[in-house]
């Protein structure tokens, strides 16, 4: 693929990853999933039972519609065994996983179909803003409840007019008269976890502002209102609604970061957000594929199985091809994420600045990673259906 040379040259003086472009890999650093240790097997393992044991053994999956106290209960089981509070740090609660460990979790975690939205979106983009950007109150008040699910959270950027373009939304946050909290008024919509979430992160802009703030916004401060669940194609199992404020009341000390951070807040949560999902990618693609190779050495045709056919061997193949590419770029990302954050912390960078640092310099890799990974998955749940039989 040709990459026009401004564009190379754009990418790398704007220091946000791309040097696999120009610059020689040193195979020795390149990470390969045979490095697991064995803590770090148990972990996936311990998902796996998990999931085998809470999803797996139903009948049929949950429907956000009418099944929310068991989705809550299983979230909260989720949280016993310490897989609530990934990315927090130890002194609030957390295990605070290395980068590498935590796309293995999200790998391990797309095993359980619509649950894995639930909750990615619960220690991912729904916590990571305080995580990365909470003060030390905001950290002690918030985490160590998020941690044991006693808190649940959501993630409320997306508006009507306002998606892709986050920026140009119309959510308002404007003083009371006796100054001592905001007053949000606005509409969000395709809000995961918004059926029962207790926490809202929640992107408005504060009088005549032109750019977005952010808000730790708590349900039970009232003037929340939500919409029904909304009818989807899939991931029926994960809670999608919209949710209105209107004079929602915020105590000032709930604004997240400065002023007008907002827009730097949503993107910089959203680009850890591609990688991870493009780990749960590669797993729904690996258990399409195991889903597949099983079914075609069971399914017999003309006195043989399916899969000593060479067009079945054909489409096996090229979804294991399509998974080990995927597999290899996303932890060789990761293991890259890790590095930087080493050498950061060996360079005195301050502590809170670190992972987000590390992020953004590896911009590009996590874009990527995002859209190759889903076109993965696709490809993979497409042709797994396929040997099933098509549709």
């Amino acid at each position: 693929m040709y990459i026009p040379c401004k564009i190379i040259v754009k990418i790398l003086m704007n220091n946000k990853g791309g040097d696999f472009i120009v610059k020689k890999t040193d195979y020795n650093t390149v990470f390969v999933p045979e490095e697991w240790n064995e803590e770090q097997k148990m972990l996936k393992q311990m998902i796996f039972d998990f999931l085998d044991q809470e999803i797996h053994s139903l009948e049929s999956e949950h429907q956000a519609a009418k099944d929310l106290p068991e989705i809550i209960a299983i979230l909260e089981k989720a949280a016993q065994l310490g897989l609530c509070g990934v990315a927090i740090e130890q002194k609030f609660g957390g295990s605070d996983l290395d980068f590498n460990t935590g796309l293995l979790y999200m790998e391990a975690f797309a095993y359980g179909f619509s649950f894995a939205t639930t909750i990615g979106t619960h220690v991912s983009i729904g916590s990571l803003p305080i995580v990365y950007y909470g003060n030390e109150y905001q950290k002690e008040k918030y985490l160590p409840r998020i941690a044991t699910a006693e808190i649940k959270t959501a993630y409320a950027l997306t508006e009507p007019s306002a998606g892709s373009d986050a920026n140009s939304g119309r959510t308002k946050a404007t003083l009371n008269k006796e100054k001592n909290c905001y007053l949000l008024n606005g509409q969000k919509m395709w809000i995961s976890n918004a059926g029962f979430a207790d926490l809202f992160i929640v992107f408005a802009k504060i009088g005549d502002d032109d750019k977005l703030s952010a808000f730790i916004v708590e349900k039970e401060f009232g003037g929340i209102t939500l919409g029904e669940e909304e009818k989807k194609l899939g991931i029926k199992g994960s809670s999608t609604r919209q949710v209105f404020f209107e004079d929602c009341p915020v105590p000032l000390e709930n604004l997240l970061g400065n002023r007008n951070d907002g827009f730097k807040i949503a993107l910089n949560i959203l680009n850890s957000g591609r990688i991870k999902l493009s780990a749960a990618a590669l797993g729904g693609a690996k258990f399409a594929m195991r889903k597949a190779v099983s079914y075609a050495n069971e399914r017999k045709q003309f006195g043989k199985s399916i899969g000593e056919f060479t067009a079945m061997q054909f489409k096996i193949g090229e979804m294991a091809r399509k998974i080990f590419t995927a597999e290899s770029a996303i932890y060789r990302t990761g293991r890259n994420i890790d590095k930087k954050e080493l050498e950061l912390k060996e360079n005195a960078v301050p502590s809170n600045k670190i992972k987000l640092k590390a992020l953004r310099d590896y911009t590009v890799e996590c874009s990527l990673m995002k859209v190759y990974a889903s076109e993965v998955l696709d490809y993979c749940v497409d042709e797994s259906l396929q040997i099933h039989g098509g549709m």
